[in-house]
């Protein structure tokens, strides 16, 4: 039997900001997904020099495993957690 992800690890969620400030990606649970599988939503949107998305390029879907592996890559290669975020309710 396959354990669900969710109670081993937390959906990453938030926005997160390129390095050279040009690209923003929001990362939401999915309301729609199974709670036991949980899919999470992400959104890449080019943005303004202080992070402000100003067109959505596009949106994905992703098991929580591979969230979790993008999230943690894009971290390792110096995207940033915006401090302030852009939706508090969403994010």
């Amino acid at each position: 039997m396959i354990k669900p992800l969710q109670h081993k690890f937390p959906a990453p969620t938030g926005w997160l900001i390129s390095p050279k400030k040009n690209f923003v990606l929001f990362f939401i649970n999915d309301p729609k997904s199974h709670v036991t599988f949980p899919d999470v939503l992400t959104q890449l949107w080019h943005c303004t020099m202080e992070g402000i998305p100003t067109q959505l390029m596009n949106t994905k879907r992703l098991d929580l495993e591979n969230a979790i592996d993008n999230w943690t890559e894009l971290i390792t290669h110096g995207w940033e957690l915006i401090e302030h975020q852009i939706n508090n309710d969403s994010a």
